[in-house]
């Protein structure tokens, strides 16, 4: 079966990757969110529209200058999931700062309930869903969407459930296969995204806008036969766990498993193998469309 883009999705596709040079951590948070708004009925859509109309002139402005994009630019949802991480210098927010991630302890096996209450990934999405179901104020309505946005895209990346030791591995050292990514969790955010065609001899020459085109093409193809219903029946904790799962896997490369214990690997540098980047980013793509179902569901419910 042969895909092809309507019309309003390839002017929503200009609009989300006008800008060349674009760090694919946004990315990902970007995807996740226009995926979710893609599923989304035509009256939910313009609910969510009708709230980023919203949004002060301070917010769109920093929105836009972490994108890239003109002052003028209109911001799409797709575009506000990046602004919890635009505003994470900013004093009035740095109590959010632990709420894009959950430290567990290495001997954890599972996430449950009691494993954190607040402050953290898992406390963070009920919170701001509702939030966004009960708040009046304005900008707190809007402020949760944009939160519930990102941290649906966060808590489906692997690494963000990991250990307070090695910083959710940032502290992991590699040799990329692709791209500038120096540690493991850096090439999950960013470098796990590129193809492999995307080496250093081939950087100058890559065509970022038609990389940015085929993969949106492609997971959004992948949904139409992914398994929504499946993975909408699913919560919180169960997300978290599904990360944890992934990171204790050997062949990830995270950590050494003796007994329930999570050790820290060694201080030598992983370098990462043709084999590695294509498994993971299968799984990487899965994720992504993980959380823009269960965004879908949870928004479809909410607003």
């Amino acid at each position: 079966m042969t895909f092809r883009l309507p019309i309003i999705a390839s002017i929503i596709l200009l609009i989300l990757f006008s800008t060349p040079v674009f760090a694919l951590g946004k990315l990902s948070h970007q995807l996740v969110c226009q995926l979710s708004y893609d599923l989304l009925p035509s009256n939910k859509q313009q609910k969510i529209d009708k709230l980023l109309a919203q949004l002060t002139d301070k917010d769109k402005s920093r929105i836009n200058s972490y994108n890239r994009n003109k002052k003028a630019h209109k911001v799409t949802f797709a575009d506000s999931c990046t602004w919890a991480d635009a505003i994470k210098k900013k004093k009035a927010y740095d109590s959010f700062k632990s709420w894009h991630y959950l430290n567990i302890e290495r001997t954890s096996t599972s996430v449950t309930e009691k494993t954190c209450t607040k402050n953290c990934i898992t406390a963070a999405i009920p919170f701001h869903r509702q939030q966004l179901m009960q708040a009046e104020n304005a900008q707190e309505k809007v402020e949760a969407l944009m939160f519930l946005g990102h941290w649906l895209g966060d808590i489906h990346q692997p690494l963000h459930i990991s250990f307070a030791s090695d910083y959710g591995g940032n502290r992991n050292k590699i040799t990329p296969l692709v791209g500038r990514c120096e540690n493991l969790h850096w090439y999950w955010d960013e470098c796990l995204m590129y193809p492999i065609a995307k080496n250093k001899e081939s950087s100058d020459n890559f065509d970022y806008l038609a990389f940015k085109t085929e993969l949106y093409n492609l997971l959004s193809e992948q949904l139409t036969s992914a398994p929504k219903q499946r993975w909408e029946k699913s919560n919180t904790l169960d997300w978290a766990n599904e990360s944890l799962t992934i990171i204790r896997a050997k062949a990830f490369n995270y950590c050494q498993i003796d007994g329930d214990n999570c050790l820290a690997k060694d201080h030598q540098k992983i370098t990462i193998t043709t084999a590695y980047h294509q498994h993971y980013q299968a799984i990487l793509h899965e994720r992504i469309l993980q959380a823009a179902v269960r965004l879908s569901a949870i928004l479809n419910k909410t607003l």
